[in-house]
């Protein structure tokens, strides 16, 4: 993860943020990654959130506070697409379910990321790229 953050160009600072648990910020091509970590009681979440505001910086999807709703929700989707796909690849969910691993808690335990994680991989990979799992 910490390659990806260098990667995408951005630093990480632990700050509390108040209105949110993370935020990015982008100004003159480089991103600040700010983390609330008093919002945080798993590991699991937080690694999720942080790969999360990566996929902005990744994707170049920042907002300002005032967007419209219908561009802000753009931008979250393509931060949790690149997540998805960096995270849990479709390969390596299949491989995983092919051991077994089909029922979300478990796969969310394999993978080591909340089950709502699994939930929107799984509906991403299926629903939006009309793949199936085997």
């Amino acid at each position: 993860m910490a390659d990806d953050i260098q990667k995408a160009g951005a630093n990480l600072f632990w700050y509390p943020v108040g209105f949110n648990d993370a935020v990015t910020l982008e100004m003159s091509g480089r991103y600040g990654i700010f983390i609330d970590g008093s919002k945080f009681c798993e590991t699991k979440k937080l690694k999720s959130t942080i790969a999360h505001e990566i996929g902005h910086c990744a994707t170049g999807c920042t907002h300002k506070v005032c967007s419209p709703l219908d561009l802000i929700e753009r931008h979250e989707y393509r931060a949790n697409r690149w997540m998805i796909e960096r995270y849990l690849p479709f390969d390596a969910m299949n491989e995983a379910m092919r051991h077994g691993y089909v029922e979300v808690w478990a796969l969310a335990e394999y993978f080591d990321v909340p089950e709502e994680d699994i939930v929107k991989a799984v509906r991403y990979y299926t629903v939006f790229c009309g793949k199936n799992f085997e």
